[in-house]
């Protein structure tokens, strides 16, 4: 579950990059597809979640809010289905209503438990906790700086990103715990028995 979170943010990966355009490289069928063949190559059938993560990531959500390059770089075409602006309320009420949506699914298949449940790869969850805190912060210093929110969170979003802040957060400090404890319980290999004299 939490390579999976970490999939499906993984196409946004650009926006720390200034030298590459957003939804371009990153955000093309034909460079994730190149990427994850190593992937399928290792894992086989294993590798689809993921590989169905990052495309749901493109063609779901970016696809919808002013479109993508999709087929980078043997075009450099923008395809999108409705120019929607990705703070616009018809996409605000959207996301909205499929987080009050797959919360309570989560909770029934017992994903929400997996996801709070420590694991060696906890840490991840620091990737979509950082995808999150990024436009709360950003949208936090346009208000109190007085200025245009054009391009921040829209509020209704507020909400359900300080929810997933909450689930992630307790991810991490359980995975912390967890590896403190079995960090104390794990015998030291490198170290030898001296006899004393």
């Amino acid at each position: 579950m939490s390579l999976l979170l970490v999939a499906s943010v993984l196409p946004d990966v650009d926006l720390l990059f200034r030298f590459v355009s957003h939804r371009g490289l990153t955000h093309s069928i034909i460079i994730i597809t190149a990427l994850m063949i190593p992937f399928f190559v290792v894992y086989r059938k294993k590798a689809i979640p993921y590989y169905a993560a990052m495309l749901s990531h493109i063609l779901i959500g970016d696809f919808f809010t002013g479109g993508i390059e999709v087929l980078w770089p043997l075009s450099k075409n923008m395809f999108g289905a409705i120019n929607f602006e990705v703070n616009s309320l018809p996409i605000a009420l959207t996301e909205l209503i499929l987080f009050l949506f797959t919360l309570p699914f989560m909770y029934k298949l017992g994903d929400l438990k997996d996801l709070l449940k420590p694991n060696s790869k906890s840490w991840t969850q620091i990737i979509p906790l950082g995808s999150i805190i990024g436009p709360l912060v950003t949208l936090t210093i346009s208000v109190s700086l007085g200025q245009s929110q054009e391009n921040t969170l829209p509020a209704l979003l507020v909400i359900p990103s300080l929810i997933y802040i909450g689930i992630f957060t307790y991810s991490l400090n359980a995975w912390l715990k967890w590896r403190h404890k079995n960090n104390k319980t794990t015998p030291k290999s490198n170290k030898t028995n001296i006899p004393s004299n």
